[in-house]
């Protein structure tokens, strides 16, 4: 699929994610840990949570295939949450950027993923 928005790849990242959260719910499920509370999706661009969030009519958003809208039934089923996410706060910029050093070592070690 072609994003013709940073706010649609970020919209279709969202719902992709929420999919995967989905399936290992069930997974948990069937092994006898069912999830209580809704799994919390991470994301940062404001507008493509705002458009998860709110399941309104938007005008950017009327080329959006239908199946990415599936994030709206989930978030209003109390299934999955969408919250923001600024950079500060992104551990996976170790895997895509270069970064200062502090940086660096806070994203690995919270991965797990720090060398001594």
């Amino acid at each position: 699929m072609i994003a013709l928005s940073s706010t649609e790849a970020e919209y279709v990242a969202l719902s992709e994610a929420s999919r995967e959260a989905c399936w290992l719910r069930n997974l948990c499920e069937e092994l006898g840990f069912p999830e209580s509370e809704p799994t919390e999706i991470r994301g940062d661009n404001m507008g493509a949570i705002a458009m998860a969030r709110n399941p309104q009519f938007h005008k950017r958003s009327k080329h959006i295939a239908t199946k990415w809208h599936w994030i709206r039934d989930l978030i209003q089923n109390g299934i999955v949450r969408a919250e923001s996410c600024r950079d500060p706060d992104q551990t996976a910029d170790a895997l895509t950027k270069a970064l200062a050093r502090q940086k660096h070592k806070k994203h690995t070690a919270e991965m797990g993923v720090a060398t001594v």
